[in-house]
């Protein structure tokens, strides 16, 4: 009898299948929120308004190859994890659009929703597209899921795990022409993906089902939310050229002494905790009492405190030296 474990895994005897809708980026709404606050002839608008358009070209393209998994007859107990984020030691992490476990293998996927010619030049490593006349240099993709199946692998040792780790570049669309291929990674179009799973689903079981069960509620755990850099750490944004206070998502009305949007019945706790939120993904990934108090437009210290503690934020020093970072507990 099959039945629905919490947190999208489910169990059948002593079978296990993991495979949990891709979320919607976070990110965007944030970057959405954040244009809100600066002004439209800052030099850095349009470099957000570009990071809003990659992101959700890239999860169109991850959403697009997911329909695609869904075709392919896996052993029966599998799973797919999306968006992984995992701590390998103070500064390294693991992160994959997806990753396929099985008692066999497994498949690292890195996937790219690009337009026009690709060309995979070396010496050095990087990305080369010409799309509409206009040549643009990328991150090489092949250096990218090379350095993550190396951290997986520091992983697994880790976890006494000895398991075949194929890694592939996926091309979200066959309108990509491919012009240079990477020279050691194999590189498919979307739609191809299953023939390659249906290759790799022949080898034979190297864990049994309890260490897959073990291994794949390890990984599923260990992942936690991906917060990137601010953009006050690549772009020029300073702190007087940003709009303070509480700025209402739907109507973008500044909401000021009030318990909530006037116009949108936005509560002023979300509204507070947006504000936060925009503060780390803007300026920078930690927050002081006073920082919060300028920034939100609060009435006091106590106010900010008070606040602070509320949202689910992580303490780091005391007193004077106090300040907030995201906290990753999920």
């Amino acid at each position: 009898m099959l039945y629905v474990c919490k947190n999208g895994i489910f169990i059948e005897k002593e079978e296990c299948v993991i495979d949990i809708p891709r979320k919607f980026p976070k990110s965007i709404p944030i970057y959405r929120r954040i244009l809100q606050r600066l002004p439209i002839y800052h030099p850095t608008y349009i470099e957000v308004e570009k990071r809003i358009k990659a992101i959700e070209a890239g999860f169109h393209g991850e959403c697009y190859v997911d329909n695609f998994l869904k075709q392919v007859p896996f052993p029966k107990s599998y799973a797919i994890l999306k968006d992984l984020h995992i701590k390998i030691d103070s500064n390294s992490y693991l992160q994959m659009d997806t990753l396929i476990l099985t008692k066999k293998y497994i498949a690292l996927l890195e996937i790219k929703n690009i337009r026009g010619k690709i060309a995979f030049q070396k010496n050095p490593d990087q990305l080369i597209r010409e799309f509409d006349g206009e040549v643009t240099p990328f991150k090489c993709p092949e250096q990218q899921i090379t350095r993550q199946t190396k951290k997986l692998q520091v992983l697994l040792k880790e976890l006494k795990i000895d398991l075949p780790i194929k890694k592939i570049i996926v091309l979200a669309y066959s309108k990509t022409h491919v012009v240079l291929p990477p020279k050691y990674t194999t590189i498919v179009m979307g739609c191809d993906i299953s023939i390659y799973m249906d290759d790799y689903n022949q080898l034979p079981d190297v864990l049994s089902t309890t260490k897959f069960n073990q291994l794949s509620r390890q990984l599923a755990a260990k992942s936690f939310e991906y917060i990137p850099p601010s953009i006050a750490q690549t772009y020029p944004v300073k702190l007087a050229d940003v709009k303070t206070g509480l700025i209402c998502p739907i109507c973008k009305r500044k909401v000021s002494g009030q318990l909530k949007c006037p116009t949108c019945k936005v509560g002023k706790l979300l509204l507070q905790q947006q504000a936060v939120e925009d503060w780390f993904y803007l300026m920078k990934d930690s927050i002081t009492n006073r920082e919060c108090v300028y920034f939100l437009e609060l009435k006091d210290k106590h106010a900010g405190n008070y606040l602070l503690n509320k949202l689910p934020l992580q303490p780091v020093n005391n007193h004077k030296l106090r300040h907030y970072v995201m906290s990753h507990d999920r």
